[in-house]
C-alpha cells in the first residue's frame, strides 16, 4: 500500500508538466455524489456456491453511499484529488436459497471512506470516448459491522463472534481498512461549466471483516459467558441444521476479502476560471465556471429599461 501511494504521488507531481502545453488553464472543482452501494462478502449472495466476483451480488441488499470531494485538473484531461463518503452496506443469508441460508447471518456496516484518486478523461477530439474517464486512487475506510436481534442493532465488533475475545490465538479485527479504489464513467457537460457523470466503481479492501464473518465458528458457550447472551446469539443464530455451527465449522472463508461497488451520479462544479475550452476539451454555455475567481455567481445585467425575453 506504501508504494502504491508513492506513485500516485509521483505521478501527481508529474502532472504540472503535461499540464504546461495543455489545451487550457488548470482548474479546481467541487463534486458531490450520491450512489448505490452493494458490496462481496461471506454473507448472502447468489443461490450458489459463494464467488468473489460480480455474479455474487444481491441486487435485494443494495444501500446507498453520498460524499463529496475536490479535484485539480491540468487542462489535458488529467485530474488528481481528494474523496470522502459515508455508505451503509447490508447483506443477509436469508435472500439465499444455498446452504449459506442455514447460517441465518445478517449484516449492516456503516463505512466512512477518504481517498485520493488519479483520473484521466477522454477528449471530445475522440469520437465515442469523449467524456469518458477512468480512474484509480487509494485510501481507507473506517466501518463499523452491526445486526438486529429483538428489535436493537448490536455493534458486532466488541462480541468478538469467532472468539476473538476468548481464544489468545485470534486478535479483534481492526475498524480501517486500506483500500483501492478504481473506476470509471463518463461526465455530461451542463450549463456554466458543470458537469454530470454516471460513475461506476470498486473499493478493493485489505479485511475480511466488512461483515463480521471470516473464519470458523467459536464455543457459543465460551462466547456466552464471557460476553453474554446476544454475543452468542450473533456469533450462531442457526438452527444446528446440516451441521451448521459445530466448533471449528467453516463460518466464512479466510481466502477472499471483502469489497464494495458503488454505481451513480456525481455533480462537478467549477471554482475558479475552468479554462479557455470549458470543461474536459468541451465548450459550455458560458465558458467559464460557475464560482468566478473571486467567489460569486455570476451576474446578468439588465439593457436598458427592457428585459431581455427568455420565452418567445
Amino acid at each position: 500500500m506504501r508504494k502504491l501511494f508513492a506513485l500516485l504521488i509521483v505521478i501527481a507531481f508529474s502532472f504540472n508538466s503535461f499540464g504546461q502545453r495543455g489545451y487550457k488553464k488548470p482548474y479546481w472543482n467541487a463534486s458531490i455524489m450520491l450512489s448505490s452501494a452493494t458490496f462481496l462478502s461471506d454473507l448472502g449472495g447468489k443461490d450458489f456456491y459463494g464467488s468473489n466476483d460480480p455474479s455474487d451480488i444481491d441486487f435485494s441488499d443494495i444501500r446507498y453511499a453520498l460524499g463529496g470531494g475536490l479535484d485539480w485538473n491540468n487542462g489535458k484531461g488529467f485530474s488528481m484529488g481528494f474523496n470522502a463518503f459515508y455508505s451503509r452496506l447490508s447483506a443477509d443469508d436469508a435472500e439465499t436459497d444455498w446452504d449459506r441460508k442455514y447460517r441465518m447471518l445478517h449484516v449492516r456496516t456503516d463505512l466512512i471512506e477518504t481517498n485520493f484518486k488519479l483520473q484521466y478523461t477522454f477528449p471530445k477530439t475522440i469520437p465515442g470516448l469523449a467524456g469518458v474517464y477512468f480512474n484509480v486512487g487509494g485510501g481507507v475506510t473506517f466501518f463499523k459491522p452491526m445486526a438486529e436481534w429483538n428489535g436493537i442493532w448490536y455493534d458486532l465488533r466488541p462480541m468478538g463472534t469467532e472468539g476473538q475475545n476468548i481464544d489468545p490465538t485470534r486478535e479483534p479485527y481492526k475498524v480501517f481498512s486500506p483500500v483501492i479504489p478504481f473506476g470509471f464513467g463518463k461526465r455530461f457537460a451542463l450549463r456554466n461549466g458543470m458537469n454530470i457523470a454516471v460513475d461506476i466503481s470498486l473499493r478493493k479492501s485489505f479485511t475480511d471483516y466488512l461483515d463480521d464473518v471470516s473464519t470458523v465458528y467459536a464455543d457459543t458457550n465460551l462466547i456466552l459467558a464471557d460476553a453474554g447472551v446476544a454475543a452468542a446469539h450473533f456469533s450462531n443464530p442457526s438452527n444446528g441444521e446440516d451441521g451448521v455451527g459445530r466448533i471449528g465449522k467453516e463460518r466464512g472463508n479466510p481466502n477472499n476479502n471483502d469489497n464494495y461497488f458503488l454505481f451513480g451520479l456525481k455533480l462537478e462544479i467549477p471554482l475558479g476560471q475552468a479554462g479557455k475550452y470549458g470543461n474536459y476539451n468541451t465548450s459550455c454555455a458560458f465558458q467559464n465556471s460557475w464560482i468566478s475567481n473571486r467567489g460569486t455567481t455570476p451576474k446578468f445585467r439588465k439593457r436598458g429599461k427592457t428585459r431581455r425575453k427568455i420565452f418567445r
